[in-house]
């Protein structure tokens, strides 16, 4: 049983504090993710609208503080009754999402890596089983009382964020706890074995604010969307050669005019019937059922209309340097900020780029919003959702040349125009 304790502190500790870095990377994806799930439910309450952001960045800075207090072994009695009260929470959501077909992706890991309602219904199974043996032995759990286990904890703790990392591409996992392990074997080594897991709490504290409040107010430290820098978005609009393809099966159904029997055939069996050659049979009809899910693009949602209503999507990818203002919803943007989108246009537009505008409104409801802003360039509708994915940031910009993303900002970090035009390539 130690040892299935062990494992459990381990488990569960990393998980939780993966999972809070990667959320918190981007806590307004997640906030996105929670107003989809309180719709779905149906609590279309205003108030909610204010709380989302911050409810998001609370529930991402408690999952790593409690990751690190599994692992340090600080305050177990409240720490196991809060992990199980909040796995047994959300058992039930992603079972019922799972069953009820709620949501198409949980957001247990942000956009890092998708799940399935019913992955994440599994998964949440598991730790349930885990946090049940923290729970049941809650009690015996303290702090690491010598250097050769605290250095155990570390080593596996590390090692396993380093894959989880290497496997993202994203190193920041691995630096906090680098960071937190050898703030709390500093405080070990000085004798203040009492102060390590307290000290680790506080850093932890500090740095789970630190990133939330940096990825609200700028862009994610890593973008795990398919609109990040470098990519193509044409190309993640369609699948790859090697995808796996949907496997459906057709059945068939037949009726017999003489007595009402009605039979149902898979492709084999209709072949290997041959009921298609006896006169007292008709086909009735044929349905096509999902086997097996494959493969979908990245992208599959994306569709830009002109002021005219005509789709020009195509258009748009395939044009050289185009400078795009994301405004996902009107009555959301920061007014204050649209100054200096002003000022950057007027600095530009005799750039060779084309610069454009997006929303999700109509066309009257673009134009009256550009004439009273002062806003000079042509909007596209696009739908909002979309654009929340595009960019985090209201008003934000991106900059594609030919489809690919060649730079990103939020409206707290405008480019200059010099900035720019460094980006533009030949015509």
């Amino acid at each position: 049983m130690k040892y299935l304790l062990h494992f459990s502190r381990l488990f569960v500790g990393n998980l939780f504090i993966f999972s809070g870095v990667v959320k918190a990377n981007d806590p307004l994806g997640f906030s996105y993710k929670l107003e989809e799930y309180f719709h779905e439910f149906g609590m279309h309450w205003s108030f909610l609208d204010d709380i989302l952001v911050p409810l998001a960045a609370i529930l991402c800075i408690v999952e790593i503080v409690l990751g690190v207090a599994v692992l340090v072994g600080y305050k177990m009695k409240l720490v196991s009754w809060s992990l199980l009260l909040m796995i047994v929470f959300f058992t039930i959501l992603t079972g019922a999402s799972a069953i009820f077909e709620i949501v198409r992706s949980c957001g247990c890991f942000g956009d890092a890596i998708p799940l399935t309602p019913w992955q994440s219904f599994y998964k949440d199974l598991i730790l349930l089983g885990l946090i049940g043996v923290i729970f049941v032995k809650r009690k015996e759990i303290e702090p690491w009382k010598d250097i050769m286990s605290l250095m155990y904890v570390f080593i596996i703790s590390t090692g396993a964020m380093f894959v989880l990392a290497n496997m993202l591409e994203w190193d920041m996992e691995v630096q906090v706890l680098i960071l937190l392990w050898l703030a709390v074997l500093v405080k070990w080594l000085y004798k203040k074995k009492d102060f390590a897991a307290p000290v680790a709490m506080v850093i932890s504290l500090a740095y789970s604010l630190y990133l939330c409040i940096w990825s609200i107010n700028h862009l994610p430290f890593k973008d795990f969307r398919p609109y990040a820098i470098g990519k193509s978005i044409p190309e993640q609009m369609v699948l790859p050669l090697n995808a796996k393809p949907a496997i459906y099966e057709n059945r068939l159904t037949y009726k017999n005019t003489q007595t009402g029997e009605e039979k149902s055939f898979n492709d084999e069996e209709y072949t290997a019937s041959q009921i298609w050659k006896d006169k007292d049979w008709e086909w009735v009809s044929t349905d096509s059922k999902l086997i097996q899910e494959g493969d979908e693009p990245k992208i599959t949602d994306l569709s830009i209309l002109a002021p005219n209503g005509e789709d020009i999507t195509e258009r748009v990818l395939g044009e050289p340097n185009v400078l795009l203002v994301i405004m996902y919803d009107f009555s959301k943007t920061e007014i204050d900020k649209l100054e200096g989108i002003v000022s950057l246009y007027k600095e530009l537009k005799n750039a060779k780029m084309r610069i454009g505008g997006m929303s999700s409104a109509n066309n009257e409801e673009n134009n009256a919003f550009r004439l009273e802003h002062g806003l000079e360039f042509p909007f596209m509708t696009v739908d909002g959702i979309v654009l929340k994915t595009i960019v985090r940031s209201n008003p934000g910009l991106i900059f594609i040349d030919r489809g690919v993303v060649k730079g990103k900002w939020h409206i707290n970090d405008l480019p200059s125009a010099e900035e720019i035009v460094k980006l533009l390539s030949p015509r």
